[in-house]
């Protein structure tokens, strides 16, 4: 006796597509999550002296998907920081276009002298860049990705 299949294709596509966004949809959430702790981290460190403002100002992130951004952190402004916050905001945005496939979570300090602080020995990113590669493995475990 041959087997027959019942279910229409296009259902079991339909069905497939929808496990993938849904998946999709998870994985962003707890990116989103993942960000706003890292965020959290970098802009509480208090390892320099941050006189203007702009350096913390120019911290935060965006979640990619296919190179397009879906979330963004609000780039807060500290003190009188507004060149910060413009200055992150658009460094993250022109990450984001090199990264044209799949999801991404960017992180950056957007002033042209963040990695100047971070060569001193000073954690402008850097305890929260090791945050991030601990805390990603973490979920995509939990998600079953491995």
């Amino acid at each position: 006796m041959p087997i027959t299949q019942l279910t229409p294709m296009s259902e079991i596509d339909r069905y497939t597509e929808q496990q993938l966004e849904r998946l999709k949809q998870v994985l962003i959430r707890n990116l989103m999550y993942i960000g706003e702790t890292v965020l959290n981290r970098a802009r509480s460190t208090n390892s320099y002296k941050d006189r203007t403002g702009n350096l913390r100002s120019s911290i935060g992130y965006v979640i990619t998907v296919d190179g397009r951004i879906i979330h963004s952190s609000s780039f807060q402004t500290v003190k009188q920081g507004k060149d910060g916050s413009s200055k992150g905001a658009a460094y993250v945005k022109s990450l984001a276009r090199k990264f044209p496939q799949g999801i991404c979570l960017i992180v950056v300090a957007g002033m042209n002298y963040a990695s100047y602080v971070s060569a001193k020995g000073l954690d402008v990113l850097d305890s929260s860049e090791l945050l991030a590669e601990r805390l990603v493995p973490q979920m995509l475990k939990q998600l079953g990705f491995h």
